[in-house]
């Protein structure tokens, strides 16, 4: 995903990320989840807290976990996290305002509005954010 103030036109594949997003803290240790991110990244990881997030990551990229699972399940309903990391997201890069969401999220989520929005704002509240460690 790209995000810019301006249009974008690029539509080839991301391979030099500034931030990635782990929704599955599985994938930390099968996959190279961290291909292209420089050192000083974001990593956002969906983990109960950054000691799951291997040492290696934590010494080369600012690191912000939220347990999206938990929250999912409490305020959705559901293990569906995808809602639930947008706010971990807003809270780590500060990409957008989470103001500025209430209407798409309307747009998308109809009745089910409310509750998106509060596993957002609680996930945003509940993201903790590390920064790089060079020990």
């Amino acid at each position: 995903m790209r995000i810019s103030g301006a249009q974008i036109r690029i539509r080839a594949e991301v391979t030099e990320p500034d931030i990635v997003m782990v929704l599955d803290p599985g994938l930390l240790n099968i996959v190279k989840v961290a291909g292209g991110l420089s050192d000083g990244g974001i990593m956002v990881v969906n983990a109960k807290s950054p000691e799951v997030v291997p040492a290696e990551f934590r010494a080369r990229f600012h690191v912000a976990t939220v347990d999206a699972n938990h929250i999912a399940r409490e305020v959705l309903g559901v293990n569906i996290v995808n809602t639930t990391m947008i706010g971990a997201l807003l809270k780590a890069a500060g990409v957008v305002e989470i103001a500025s969401l209430d209407e798409p999220m309307k747009k998308r989520f109809g009745k089910l509005t409310e509750k998106n929005l509060a596993a957002l704002r609680r996930a945003y509240d509940e993201t903790v954010v590390k920064e790089v460690s060079r020990a």
